[in-house]
C-alpha cells in the first residue's frame, strides 16, 4: 500500500495504511497543505486500496485496481478550481519531447484528471455552454483510449490531435470555479441510483472553502449522512475557511510541503528531471508549461528594488511588465515570487518587521483580488505598484 509515495509522504501514508488495515477509516476525509504537495494522489491512491478487490497491493491487477493504473476509474468524481491547463501543457511536452511510455501515463493522467470533471454524475447540473464542454471531453477520452495502444512512432501524432481537441476545453476548464449546489445534488442522486459492481464510490472536492454558503450548508447535509459505500474526500489550501460544521464531520490529514531531497527525489525518480534546477514542483511543472519563470522573478526583484529605493515605474515599464502576464497563472507567480522576495529582504535587515507585513498584506490582498475576480491586470499591477511605494 502506498509505495509509490511513501518515500515523499511517509507520515500519512502510514497513517492511512493503519486505518484501513484496521477497517475504521472514516467516510470523510480532509487533505490540507500547498498546492503540489500530493494532496489528490494520496486521495486517489486511497481510493485504490479502497476500491481494490484484493488487499490493496500496488501491482494489483484486480479490475477496480487496472481502471485506477489507467486513471479511468468510474467510481471517482472530482470537483475543483485547480489549473488543469499548466499540467497538462506541462505533460504535453513531456510527452512531446520524451515519447517514452513513463511520459505517456503523465499525459494520461493530467488529462483523466480533468476528465474527471465532465463525470456523467454532474451532467444534470451543466450548464447548455457546459454540455458541449461535455461532448469534448467525451472526444477526448475516445482518443485516450486510442492512446493507450499507440507506439512510440505515434506519438507525435496523438499529441498534435490532442493540442486541437483540448483548446476550447482548456479555455473552459482553466476559469476558476468552485463547487456549486447544482453539482452537490447531482453528486448525491449519484451516489444513490450508480452501483459499481460493490466498489465504493468516491468523491473528491478542492476549494470547497472558495464556495457559497448555500453551497457549504448543502455539503453538509450530504456530509451528516454519507450514503452508504461513499467517501468525501475534501483537498483545501485554507483549511481554516471552512464551516466548523464540516470541519468537525472530516478527519484532518496536514499535508506539509516536499523537503528539498523529496522534491529533488520526486523530480528525479518521476519527472527524470534535475531537481537543483527548480525550486519546487510548482515551479518545474509552470517551466514545462511555457511560463517563463526564470524572466518572472527577475522582474519581481526589479519591481522590489525599484519600490525600495522610491522610484515609481513609467506607464511603458508598467506596460511592459503586464505583458508577461497573458496567463493568469503567471500574475499569481509574480505575487507569490514578490512575497518570497519581502521574506528575503527581511531576514537580510533590508526591511522592517513593520514594512514587510505590511508589504507582504497589500500583495496577498491584490493576489486574492487577482486569483477570485476577472480585474484588469495593468490596474492591478499599477494600483499595487503606488500602493507600495506609499508603505516604505
Amino acid at each position: 500500500m502506498f509505495e509509490s509515495l511513501l518515500p515523499y509522504r511517509k507520515e500519512v501514508a502510514l497513517d492511512l495504511i493503519q486505518q484501513i488495515s484496521a477497517k475504521t477509516l472514516p467516510h470523510a476525509l480532509l487533505f490540507s497543505g500547498v498546492p503540489f504537495s500530493g494532496r489528490l494522489s494520496l486521495a486517489l491512491e486511497t481510493a485504490r486500496i479502497v476500491s481494490c478487490a484484493n488487499d490493496g497491493a500496488s501491482l494489483c491487477s484486480c479490475a477496480s485496481c487496472r481502471s485506477f493504473a489507467r486513471y479511468a476509474m468510474h467510481n471517482v468524481v472530482f470537483v475543483g478550481s485547480r489549473n488543469h491547463k499548466i499540467r497538462i501543457e506541462s505533460a504535453l511536452t513531456n510527452f512531446t519531447e520524451l515519447r517514452t511510455k513513463e511520459s505517456q501515463r503523465q499525459l494520461l493522467r493530467a488529462l483523466r484528471m480533468m476528465l474527471l470533471q465532465f463525470h456523467s454524475a454532474l451532467l444534470d447540473s451543466s450548464t447548455q455552454r457546459q454540455g458541449a464542454a461535455f461532448d469534448a471531453a467525451a472526444e477526448i477520452d475516445e482518443t485516450l483510449f486510442a492512446l493507450e495502444e499507440a507506439s512510440s512512432d505515434e506519438f507525435p501524432a496523438y499529441a498534435e490531435k490532442l493540442q486541437s481537441l483540448l483548446k476550447p476545453l482548456l479555455t473552459t476548464t482553466n476559469r476558476a470555479t468552485s463547487l456549486t449546489i447544482g453539482q452537490v445534488r447531482s453528486l448525491q442522486e449519484w451516489t444513490l441510483h450508480t452501483s459499481f459492481e460493490h466498489r465504493p464510490r468516491w468523491i473528491i472536492l478542492e476549494g470547497v472553502e472558495h464556495s457559497t454558503v448555500g453551497t457549504r450548508n448543502s455539503l453538509l447535509k450530504l456530509l451528516e449522512e454519507p450514503p452508504k459505500q461513499t467517501f468525501i474526500v475534501l483537498i483545501s489550501e485554507h483549511p481554516s475557511r471552512l464551516l466548523p460544521t464540516i470541519l468537525s464531520r472530516v478527519q484532518h490529514f496536514h499535508i506539509r510541503p516536499f523537503s528539498e531531497d523529496e522534491k529533488n527525489r520526486l523530480l528525479a525518480e518521476v519527472f527524470f528531471a534535475d531537481g537543483s534546477t527548480y525550486t519546487s514542483l510548482y515551479h518545474y511543472i509552470l517551466e514545462r508549461s511555457g511560463i517563463p519563470c526564470q524572466r518572472l522573478t527577475k522582474q519581481v526583484q526589479e519591481f522590489l528594488e525599484r519600490i525600495g529605493s522610491h522610484v515609481v515605474l513609467s506607464h511603458k515599464e508598467l506596460s511592459a511588465l503586464c505583458e508577461e502576464f497573458d496567463e493568469q497563472v503567471s500574475l499569481e507567480y509574480f505575487f507569490d515570487e514578490f512575497l518570497t522576495a519581502v521574506r528575503q529582504k527581511y531576514l537580510q535587515g533590508e526591511f522592517t518587521a513593520k514594512e514587510s507585513s505590511r508589504l507582504a498584506k497589500i500583495a496577498g490582498e491584490a493576489k486574492g483580488k487577482a486569483t477570485l475576480f476577472n480585474q484588469n491586470k495593468k490596474l492591478l499591477v499599477e494600483s499595487l505598484h503606488y500602493r507600495l511605494q506609499e508603505e516604505l
